[in-house]
């Protein structure tokens, strides 16, 4: 085979997300961090599975550049994470070569993966080599000079995927924290299984079963990506108001009712509706305290241990828990979106004026469809955006890049504690610039800390790590770690303390208790008697404890 057709590209496309999905979970091990936050391949599965969503939806399938523009705009609206961002651009460089052609030959090939070089790194503003850069980097560099000669695609695709090995096992050299963890590449080991399944399809293995294989990937994910359901059904109702003047305390009373009966509350009163959602065991009863306020205009109930399905207006769910979005406008001006990693968490956004949430962090980084889903249903015309995760950065940046009819601003939080302290300075009234510069400035005051637990033996900066012991960063800088939760973060809190921090809020996650934290602000309150604490239940995986210090 010297030519390869559109139809050749759906096909290998298609069987190179097979390849990465069987493998996702063996890139999701290769995080450097002994952390549970290892979703590399997740998040670029997700823009893989997306993209096969959109070359199906291709009428012609024999017309290259329908192939290629439906395979780049589906791996952008599916990608998660800086991985997933990267790669989107590592295919919409080599789609952009190859979309206007008839047919295409390996030296053809060539070129694409030349440009796919140049457009990955012209979209990291700061390219790391050791990555999956480094990988389409060495892997265009030596496919022109050791492949150029090659015209039978089966012996081309066979040199190709030989070559992204070897150099996937080189990228430690590249990096210090690679050869730390003792491991490769996750995203480098990621695009070499691509290469892996356009080298299997180009040579007749054309079968491809993506569904079988993502419904047992989402079972095994499933203990990261879904809380234990204690109430099992998800009950939605519209309520048409017998007196749309309801009162406040109308409204808290129906409050009440519902926390008495569930959780995950939403409860909208707008006009002469009410909408209402809630998770509970007794939908029936929802249904007879609201007849005494109005007529049931709407109802939906979904058993979630049977479906695993939630969705509330503007959410999708595949396969990881998205929390229910209300696009309730809090402001006039600005519409805020923010990613929140617990309910907790989520609860204290919205109190504090924003406008959608979107549910992500470690192990669950939102995409872009995520993004632009949630900035189409707000009213407003300028949109600010905060990720609270270093590796969500990118996606919204991409989504800024992408929204052409609204002014987006990307504040960069990294921490959700940054995402906390942005809203803390945020003026409704504010142009772009001045409230940019507020947000950078109250956030740059904060002291980010992140209490989590090693999953597996390692070393990080020198540090021997143990599993399960707790691992205290500043920042991204370990500053402790051990077995004995307080005694660790005890340690690492006296000494910043005593550099003159005055407040502490901390946020206690899903696997520790409020005493457990309230025993930790306790013991500091003693020692210093002029620090002011907070402590506030943030419902978040992973992370026992998520603290701030002003």
């Amino acid at each position: 085979m010297t030519e390869l057709k559109a139809r050749d590209f759906y096909v290998a496309f298609k069987k190179a997300a097979e390849t990465l999905l069987v493998n996702k979970d063996e890139i999701n091990a290769l995080n450097v961090f002994p952390v549970p936050d290892g979703d590399t391949g997740s998040n670029m599965t997700s823009g893989m599975l997306e993209a096969c969503e959109w070359l199906d939806r291709v009428k012609n399938k024999d017309k290259i550049k329908d192939v290629m523009k439906n395979m780049r705009d589906g791996l952008l609206m599916g990608a998660r994470g800086n991985s997933g961002v990267i790669l989107s651009q590592i295919f919409r460089g080599f789609t952009e070569v190859l979309e206007n052609k008839e047919s295409v030959t390996t030296k053809d090939f060539i070129e694409a993966l030349k440009n796919a070089k140049e457009v990955a790194y012209h979209a990291v503003i700061k390219p790391v080599e050791g990555t999956m850069l480094t990988l389409i980097r060495k892997l265009a560099e030596r496919a022109e000079t050791e492949l150029s000669n090659i015209d039978d695609f089966e012996e081309f695709m066979d040199k190709l995927y030989e070559i992204s090995e070897e150099i996937v096992e080189e990228t430690p050299k590249y990096l210090k924290k690679l050869r730390d963890a003792n491991v490769v590449d996750a995203g480098a080991k990621g695009v070499s299984y691509i290469v892996k399944g356009f080298r299997d399809a180009i040579k007749g293995d054309t079968e491809v079963n993506l569904k079988d294989i993502e419904s047992a990937s989402a079972e095994e994910i499933k203990e990261i990506a879904y809380e234990e359901i204690k109430f099992q059904y998800c009950t939605e109702c519209v309520l048409k108001l017998h007196d749309p003047e309801i009162s406040k305390e109308g409204i808290d009373k129906i409050r009440a009712f519902l926390e008495e009966i569930g959780d995950s509350i939403v409860l909208v009163h707008q006009g002469d509706f009410l909408k209402t959602h809630v998770h509970t065991n007794r939908p029936g009863k929802v249904f007879e305290e609201f007849l005494e306020y109005g007529e049931l205009y709407k109802v939906k109930v979904d058993n979630m241990k049977v479906q695993h399905e939630h969705v509330v207006e503007s959410t999708i769910e595949n396969t990881a828990k998205k929390e229910e979005e209300n696009f309730e406008s809090n402001n006039e001006n600005w519409g805020i979106v923010t990613v929140s990693p617990g309910e907790g968490l989520t609860k204290i956004f919205k109190s504090l004026g924003v406008d959608a949430v979107i549910f992500g962090g470690q192990t669950m980084n939102p995409s872009v469809k995520d993004f632009m889903d949630a900035i189409e249903k707000l009213p407003q015309k300028k949109i600010l955006i905060l990720p609270n995760n270093p590796n969500i950065i990118l996606t919204a940046e991409k989504v800024a890049d992408m929204v052409e009819d609204r002014e987006i601003l990307v504040i960069k939080t990294k921490y959700i504690q940054e995402g906390v302290a942005a809203l803390l300075a945020f003026d409704d009234n504010m142009s772009y610039d001045e409230l940019k510069e507020s947000i950078e400035s109250e956030i740059s005051g904060v002291v980010p800390i992140q209490v989590t637990y090693a999953i597996r033996d390692s070393e990080i900066a020198g540090e021997k790590i143990k599993k399960d012991e707790y691992l205290v960063f500043v920042g991204k800088e370990l500053k402790a770690h051990g077995f004995d939760l307080n005694e660790t973060v005890l340690k690492v809190l006296k000494d910043k303390i005593d550099d003159g921090y005055e407040i502490m809020t901390i946020f206690y996650g899903q696997d520790i208790e409020l005493k457990t934290a309230e025993l930790i602000a306790n013991e500091l309150m003693e020692e210093f008697p002029d620090l002011e604490v907070e402590i506030h239940n943030g419902g978040q995986p992973h992370y026992p404890l998520l603290i701030s210090l002003e």
